[in-house]
């Protein structure tokens, strides 16, 4: 069942420069983004590039980009969110209409605010902005669940308030996401959808995802789960370094040994043989993948892989 993100993406910041979204994507199947936020960019074709707009051309490239490599998704604008008698709908929609009434009878303002009360009118100002999206997410997220039951989504907030979850799975895949590391600020997206999209990493993906679906419904304690993942993770990461060490030095070998063959046999006109000893050096390879594969902790190889390939 694929995993995404609903992302709370605010016109005032750039798309491209939000740190979180390539760690994000290293996790989630895809991160869905409210079309209307993209109403700046997604006209910007029909315009001539100058140097005002140039950055909105670049962004327009990159979103453009992610959207083809199913990295990022979006949905419209749900004017039935509001809808129904859910009680969590109807709490959130409560919640969103006393954001905005406090914002219509807040007027208070001095007319010459100090250095002091201008700081904390931009802070209340920001903290209502974000809460209010967040909200909004929320709503959306819900929303976009009744009508995909095959995937699963979860929203992305910005402010503490909101942060709080009582549902296992999520607070699971929190200390998960935790441990996937945020690729550098010139990593490039190429790079990344090229992790995302190999097979054999796609297989690891899969089956951190698994574990996660496994313990989240069984009846352990998060703490015990916890615990169980730093355990695997600890067993992985010693035995795969083993591992690691024996690959080495059998595919040095399988070179030393299936080089010489190789050139005595293609010296005497032994063509047969000469073919034999590539193909064992494919067959050597392939079984210690097998072995890879069975390595103790293996459920969460993943996380350790891309911490070694972006961190």
């Amino acid at each position: 069942m694929a995993k995404n993100i609903v992302f709370p993406y605010v016109t005032f910041n750039r798309f491209v420069d939000e740190a979180i979204i390539k760690k994000l994507s290293l996790f989630y199947d895809n991160i869905y983004i409210g079309d209307g936020r993209f109403s700046i960019i997604s006209g910007v074709s029909k315009l001539e590039m100058n140097e005002e707009n140039q950055s909105l051309f670049y962004e327009n490239a990159v979103w453009s980009f992610l959207k083809d490599n199913n990295v990022v998704k979006t949905y419209p604008y749900f004017k039935d969110k509001f809808e129904g008698q859910d009680k969590e709908v109807l709490e959130l929609t409560k919640q969103l209409e006393k954001l905005f009434q406090k914002e219509r009878t807040n007027g208070n303002f001095p007319k010459h605010p100090s250095e002091e009360q201008l700081a904390e009118m931009k802070k209340e100002y920001f903290n209502h902005f974000f809460l209010t999206h967040d909200l909004s997410i929320r709503l959306d997220t819900i929303h976009l669940r009744k009508l995909d039951d095959l995937a699963e989504y979860y929203p992305l907030l910005r402010t503490y308030d909101t942060l709080k979850s009582d549902d296992k799975k999520s607070q699971v895949i929190q200390f998960v996401l935790n441990d996937i590391p945020e690729p550098d600020y010139n990593t490039s997206w190429d790079h990344i959808i090229e992790f995302r999209t190999d097979e054999e990493i796609r297989n690891k993906y899969l089956a951190l995802t698994n574990w996660i679906n496994k313990v989240s419904n069984s009846n352990s304690k998060l703490s015990e789960i916890k615990e169980e993942y730093d355990f695997l993770y600890s067993e992985y990461i010693k035995h795969f370094k083993l591992h690691k060490m024996k690959f080495n030095n059998s595919t040095l070998e399988v070179i030393v040994n299936s080089t010489a063959n190789f050139l005595a046999n293609m010296a005497s006109g032994n063509y047969v043989s000469s073919i034999k000893d590539l193909f064992q050096f494919n067959i050597k390879n392939a079984n210690l993948l097998q072995e890879e594969a069975k390595l103790p902790g293996k459920e969460i190889a993943y996380i350790f892989h891309s911490n070694e390939k972006f961190k």
